[in-house]
């Protein structure tokens, strides 16, 4: 086997030059690494990772936890991150939960006993006791949460504006005329389901109107939900005229529930989504959406997991983006015939 000592004898220079030079730490000359990288591709020499690990008591790895891999918002992201992680020189262990707690927990014992350098929670519950635990456990590890507020804990957050997504969603909804608008989110204890609904309920407010209880379903942020929960709205003897779905996959779910009432998008309903994902230019007629910009989050998110791991400390710091109005095809101005009348009218 080929080691340090045999390549800093190729390259004529000292094992700790070459050290410098593998790590990519302390000050070497343009000439000395050009020597030292031709040594290491005549001897095809590879670096002892493990030993590397011991050495340095980093792994260069990050555990990425997720909800749902079959959404496909998780799929983009889990990209995103990826890609931007291997940038860095990082690898990414990837970890999904199915929302289920006792499975995070088994996760994060498994990735600490990995020895990973920090783990990326992506829209945890606001209320997740395995974050609490564990940052007081492993203070030094880099803990970031990506997409979602945790509650009573201090943690470096990288968050999209939901609040802002919500109320614009609902406001494009009431520009074009619609007064009944329902609206479709995930779980309860989501922190973005939260702050979707707070703005849809505060730009109603603005507009005049009170949110109606009996037009908002909270469920799971998945394609049956939106096809369950839609049909039930459409059942509805008032039904809405415009739904806000509080995610693409939702808005999919709503699609094939306005085709099993007859009505055509957006002459018959209006549907607007959240997130832009690949979703919404697939579906037909083409979603108009809240776009979150998944990649400059994916970007910061690692940037911030790269510099703490390397510091030993979080900074606990929350980083907010802005989301985006995309304009398509699925929502236009309310027709007067399709505005569900009063029984008494």
């Amino acid at each position: 086997m080929v080691t340090i000592k045999d390549v800093a004898k190729e390259a004529k220079v000292s094992i700790s030059t070459v050290s410098r030079v593998l790590n990519n730490s302390g000050y070497t000359s343009m000439e000395v690494k050009e020597k030292v990288n031709k040594a290491v591709e005549k001897l095809k020499f590879q670096k002892n990772m493990v030993a590397t690990a011991m050495i340095k008591k980093q792994t260069s790895t990050f555990g990425l936890i997720i909800p749902d891999i079959k959404n496909i918002f998780y799929g983009e992201l889990t990209r995103a991150i990826e890609d931007q992680a291997n940038k860095y020189g990082f690898n990414v262990i990837l970890c999904n939960t199915d929302n289920d707690l006792d499975k995070e927990a088994e996760y994060l014992n498994f990735l600490i006993r990995k020895g990973v350098d920090g783990v990326i929670f992506s829209t945890p519950e606001m209320n997740d006791r395995n974050i609490k635990e564990v940052m007081k456990a492993r203070s030094d590890l880099a803990f970031i949460s990506l997409g979602s507020r945790v509650s009573d804990v201090q943690i470096d957050e990288v968050i999209v504006n939901n609040f802002e997504g919500g109320y614009e969603a609902t406001k494009h909804l009431l520009d074009l005329g619609h007064q009944r608008i329902g609206f479709i989110g995930g779980r309860q204890n989501s922190y973005s389901t939260t702050e979707r609904l707070k703005g849809y309920s505060q730009a109603l407010e603005d507009y005049g109107l009170k949110m109606d209880k009996k037009l908002t379903r909270l469920d799971e942020f998945k394609i049956h939900s939106g096809y369950d929960k839609g049909k039930e709205l459409l059942s509805l003897k008032e039904r809405p005229t415009a739904i806000f779905a509080g995610n693409d996959a939702i808005a999919v779910g709503i699609y094939k529930a306005a085709r099993e009432f007859n009505l055509s998008i957006p002459e018959n309903l209006s549907v607007i989504g959240f997130d832009d994902s690949q979703f919404a230019e697939i579906v037909y007629p083409t979603l108009t959406t809240i776009r979150t910009p998944i990649q400059d989050m994916a970007e910061k998110t690692v940037e911030l997991a790269v510099q703490i791991s390397r510091k030993g400390k979080n900074f606990k710091e929350t980083v907010t983006f802005q989301p985006t109005l995309i304009k398509r095809e699925s929502t236009s101005r309310v027709s007067l015939e399709n505005i569900p009348l009063n029984k008494g009218s």
